[in-house]
């Protein structure tokens, strides 16, 4: 399956199998892809699974929040683990491959521990809210300098964070953020994202302080995202103000040496971001 889903995008025709949905993607684009023996990636991100943040841009239904012991769940569960011990035991994934565990909340998962050991050796790049320090993060971040963990932190001020996620815990997300980096390898372990919300975290005190906050944290490089549910259904405006305040916070980051990536958007509005932070910074 893994080779003709390749083979459909090296030698694109309108006879789609499996890549029918993935042409609609702006950033879909034929090329000349690798198709390795070994898995280089693997995603635990297995719902139901728990998360305590009330992110105003999450879009999983609570249902997946809160029905981790439904019936059928531990045997979906199983499944999983399962179908990993055999892939490992076959040599199907690669030594070096990165583990990215964004199963809900890792640090109240009820099959946390059985995911750590997964990991405990690996490369990982582990999702996390923040909300409570875990010891076996901090171990994973010490013996693996490979390892990350990302949080999405959209914003820079307490305000700002209770809009967006809904508790009032600023001061304990920055405390555990420095307890991961005291506990880190190298820097660069700490990775934050910036989901530009217009008219609520694009302001300029925000933007000041997660770029210092970046640098408390030895992270020089930031992801700018948007609201993955309207990114097919914003009008012109809409469009417009998103990417104005995106080029701002670019034109911040580009003044304080500092880089960053914009995967979620298209091709051309990257281009419209980088043209709106340029006349930021001419201005």
């Amino acid at each position: 399956m893994r080779d003709r889903v390749i083979l459909e995008s090296v030698s694109p025709s309108e006879e789609r199998t499996f890549t029918s949905a993935c042409v609609k993607c702006a950033n879909y684009h034929s090329g000349d892809w690798k198709n390795g023996c070994m898995i280089g990636y693997v995603n635990l991100s297995m719902y139901p699974a728990p998360c305590q943040c009330k992110c105003s841009y999450c879009d999983v239904s609570k249902d997946c929040f809160d029905s981790v012991n439904a019936a059928g769940v531990a045997e979906g569960y199983e499944k999983m683990f399962d179908a990993l011990k055999y892939a490992l035991e076959i040599g199907l994934i690669a030594p070096k491959a990165c583990w990215q565990v964004s199963s809900g909340e890792i640090a109240i998962h009820p099959y946390r521990e059985r995911i750590f050991d997964l990991v405990q050796h690996r490369t990982a790049m582990f999702y996390t809210n923040c909300f409570s320090f875990d010891c076996r993060i901090a171990a994973n971040l010490a013996a693996n300098p490979a390892s990350c963990i990302n949080l999405s932190i959209d914003s820079g001020t307490r305000e700002t964070w209770r809009k967006i996620k809904g508790t009032d815990n600023f001061g304990k997300i920055i405390e555990n953020l420095a307890k991961y980096y005291n506990s880190s390898s190298r820097s660069g372990q700490i990775t934050l994202k910036y989901i530009v919300l217009p008219g609520i975290n694009d302001n300029l005190e925000d933007y000041a302080a997660i770029i210092d906050l970046m640098k408390t944290l030895g992270t020089s490089h930031l992801t700018l995202a948007r609201d993955s549910r309207a990114k097919y259904g914003q009008g012109e405006k809409e469009r417009e103000s998103l990417v104005f305040a995106v080029g701002q916070l670019t034109a911040m980051l580009y003044q304080n040496k500092l880089t960053f990536d914009m995967f979620t958007f298209t091709p051309s509005e990257r281009e419209k971001i980088v043209a709106a932070a340029a006349k930021s910074l001419i201005y």
